[in-house]
């Protein structure tokens, strides 16, 4: 039984606030502008266009943006983004992300200046990259037990479910 006032240990640890809002802001950043591009789309082009402007609204968005998001996390807060993931601070493995995550970040943004060929470049070096950031996510909270907001949170789920979007435009793009 806890003693007064005090809770008993389970052996979870919730994460303070500012840790969880900085997990979820590589992810809620693009989904949001990607929103209003997709919106401001429709609303001066209608539907004309809409298939190859989702496309392009997406690898600018949930990869260029997100990239781009997801580096400055890795590279300037360093520590705090390996505490949002449940790691140490001070792991090495940020600067080889964060320049990873600015690389395909770069792709992403550059894509309305390239043809398809580029485009798909872009998705197939994005989606090896975040699909096997999410199998390395399973493997924590697996092994680990890691279900910190940073590895098990909407970054595992934006690890899953941007690939499989951007692949399926892709391919349904004529």
């Amino acid at each position: 039984m806890a003693a007064a006032g005090t809770e008993p240990n389970t052996g979870a640890t919730r994460q303070p606030v500012a840790v969880r809002v900085l997990a979820a802001w590589p992810v809620l950043a693009p989904v949001v502008g990607f929103g209003i591009a997709e919106i401001v789309q429709l609303a001066q082009h209608g539907t004309s266009g809409f298939h190859r402007a989702t496309l392009l609204n997406a690898l600018v968005y949930l990869i260029g943006v997100a990239g781009i998001i997801s580096a400055s996390g890795h590279l300037l807060k360093a520590d705090d983004v390996a505490r949002s993931i449940g790691w140490a601070p001070g792991s090495p493995f940020q600067w080889e992300v964060g320049v990873a995550d600015l690389g395909w970040g770069v792709l992403g943004v550059l894509c309305p200046f390239y043809g398809r060929d580029f485009w798909l470049a872009t998705i197939v070096v994005a989606s090896i990259f975040l699909l096997g950031a999410a199998i390395g996510h399973v493997k924590q909270m697996i092994v680990a037990k890691n279900f910190a907001p940073g590895n098990a949170g909407g970054v595992f789920f934006a690890d899953v479910v941007i690939p499989i979007f951007l692949i399926v435009l892709y391919a349904t793009y004529h």
